[in-house]
Parts: C-alpha cells; structure tokens; sequence
C-alpha cells in the first residue's frame, strides 16, 4: 500500500472515530436528559415549600396599560408561602409613551396553600397543586410620572389578583406570573382615571430560612 493511499485510510479511520465522538457527546446528554424530563419533585404535596420560612422571587417580563407596553423588574417575599410583600417597577419601551413610569409597592395574600394542605388535597400533579396554591389577592399603592408634560402623573392604591404555573413543577425554580390590577387614583389627581394593568413576569423562586432555626 502507498504512504499516500495508507494517510488517506487513516485520515477517515480519524476523521469517523471523531464524528462519532461528537454525536455520542450530543446525543447521549440529550437522551438522558429526555430520559430525566419531567423532573420527579416530591410527593408530599408541599413541593419544598417547607425547606425554609420565607419564599423569595425576582421577576422580569413587561407591563401592559392602555394598549400599551413597559418593561418590569419585580420581587417578592412570601412567609411559608402565605402572606407576603411584593414591589413592581415599570418603565415605557416608547418615548412618546403616555405613562413613562411607575411604581407600586404592596401585600399578597395566597389563601388556598394552607387549607388545602391540611385538608390532604395536595394530590398532585406538582404544577396543578403549585398553580393553585399560588392564586394570591393583592393590595398596596403605587406611583406614577406621566410620559407628557401637561399630565403631572398619578399616585394612589391598587387591587390584584395573581397566579402563577411552576415550569419544573417545585417552587424552586422558574416560574411564569401572571397579575391583572386594578388601580384607583388619588381623587386629587390631575385627569386621572381608574383604570386597569396587567403583569406578566418570567420569575425564579427561592426557599431560604431567615428566621434563627429552633
């Protein structure tokens, strides 16, 4: 055999074993990680939510008020899943925008988690069991600078009502959020009307214990 017809075999005997190398990296992570999903959470129909006192969040996503859309930043804090604070800041995307920013700061209160547990309707799936849980009723008040000069902006108090569905099915992790608001405007308000907002937020949850551990 030739040196040349001898480098040339050798270079497909190489060049095979590598592509096969790089499909099996590929393929093999990504059979095992089909093999894996759904991830299995736990089956006590509490999820992690017991893993510490206080469930903390940061949320991300946009605004949407009067047809039109703002960006949002978000967080909250909820002890044992319960009652909690939340804050909100939202900003147009648009310079011409009729509502430049604002913010609201506030109390939830998710009622469903503690009765339905101690009634043992904790039956799963993980999500439906989250997804109910997370149904929370809202208040507080907010502030906002209006995208005009001839409109000064508003302050006053605000109503919501919430959800949220759990992508990995525990309350750790990523969630989507979902807020509808009604907001009343100081009566002393310069043309300010009620009017309606919704949120929507790409979240990540956390369980932390923050009260010392007996």
């Amino acid at each position: 055999m030739s040196l040349s017809r001898f480098t040339a075999r050798r270079g497909n005997v190489f060049a095979r074993l590598t592509g096969g190398m790089v499909v099996a990296a590929f393929v093999l992570p990504a059979s095992t990680a089909a093999a894996l999903w759904p991830p299995k959470p736990e089956s006590d129909g509490v999820y992690g939510r017991f893993h510490g006192d206080t469930d903390l969040s940061l949320k991300l996503g946009g605004m949407i008020r009067d047809s039109q859309l703002a960006g949002s930043v978000g967080a909250s804090a909820h002890y044992y899943s319960l009652l909690g604070i939340t804050g909100d800041y939202s900003e147009s995307l648009v310079a011409d925008a009729l509502h430049a920013r604002s913010f609201s700061v506030g109390m939830e209160l998710r009622p469903l988690f503690l009765p339905r547990w101690l009634l043992g309707l904790e039956q799963g799936p993980a999500w439906v069991d989250l997804t109910l849980d997370s149904a929370c009723l809202g208040f507080g008040a907010y502030f906002s600078d209006a995208g005009t000069e001839l409109d000064e902006g508003s302050r006053g108090a605000w109503v919501s009502l919430g959800f949220g569905i759990p992508v990995l099915g525990y309350v750790g992790g990523p969630w989507v959020e979902l807020r509808a608001l009604r907001r009343f405007p100081d009566p002393d308000a310069f043309n300010a009307d009620a009017h309606n907002a919704l949120l929507v937020y790409l979240s990540w949850h956390h369980v932390l214990q923050l009260s010392p551990a007996r």
